[in-house]
């Protein structure tokens, strides 16, 4: 399915099971259906929206600048018809699930955010060095050094939900996945969220962690996030791709904090 909303870009979508509406925006170059098992857990009981991102998989990237705002605009334009949704963002989908709550607060009842990161708002110098050596590398497109040190940043060998089955791409990775350090690193690079306006907004947000990931920075940058906005971390199954590595546990928490929204 596609849909033609949005800023004059056509944005490949999926929609899975009925139900209250849920948005899942994803991390990394993930596509619509990166996180099958998890989205068919959240379709027993919500109409599970899902996306590739602008310049990632089946959606171009169009001759917009791609910057957070931008993909929360695009995130905003798949909830045009659904009235207020839950939304679920993990890693760079939590960034941007933060930018469209402030952004288009009608659209959404709760906010999930795993695992933000959020470099303005918690400084780690050897982190934003490891990240100039990438977006150099980028430049030079040395791609394959820079993929493997920001693997090596956001990965953590964390363990699997027994049973969990990572689904295939169904178009060309590597184009995802250079767009993705090409574009995507350097938006969230310069991302500013202000948990000033996400607490303004009005919309229920709430932080979320990995077991697996205490201690990394991802996870204290939702620990900062939840402090500065006056909610407690919410820690789930599993690390920093945790929702997606753990469908049953991950959905079954998910539900309970979104409710019936």
């Amino acid at each position: 399915m596609t849909t033609t909303r949005g800023r004059t870009v056509t944005l490949h979508h999926e929609v899975t099971g009925t139900g209250p509406p849920l948005l899942l925006i994803q991390g990394g170059a993930a596509e619509a259906g990166a996180a099958r098992m998890l989205v068919d857990e959240l379709a027993v009981t919500h109409r599970v929206i899902t996306y590739d991102r602008r310049g990632i998989g089946r959606s171009p990237a169009g001759d917009v600048p791609r910057t957070l705002d931008g993909h929360a605009d695009d995130a905003a334009s798949l909830l045009t018809d659904t009235g207020p949704a839950a939304v679920v963002g993990v890693s760079i989908g939590a960034v941007i699930g933060l930018r469209l709550a402030v952004r288009h607060p009608q659209r959404v009842a709760t906010l999930i955010a795993h695992e933000p990161p959020l470099p303005a708002l918690v400084r780690d110098d050897d982190r934003a060095a490891a990240l100039d050596r990438v977006e150099r590398l980028v430049a030079r497109d040395e791609f394959l050094p820079a993929l493997r040190l920001m693997a090596e940043l956001t990965t953590g060998g964390d363990p699997v939900e027994p049973g969990y089955r990572p689904e295939p791409p169904e178009t060309d990775p590597e184009a995802g996945l250079r767009h993705f350090l090409r574009h995507d690193v350097p938006a969230v690079r310069s991302a500013r969220i202000d948990p000033d306006e996400v607490t303004a907004s009005g919309v229920r947000v709430v932080p979320t962690g990995g077991l697996e990931s205490r201690g990394r920075w991802e996870h204290h940058c939702a620990e900062v996030l939840a402090a500065r906005i006056g909610r407690g971390l919410v820690e789930l199954p599993g690390g920093h791709d945790g929702p997606v590595t753990h469908p049953v546990a991950g959905a079954a928490a998910l539900r309970g904090l979104v409710g019936g929204t």
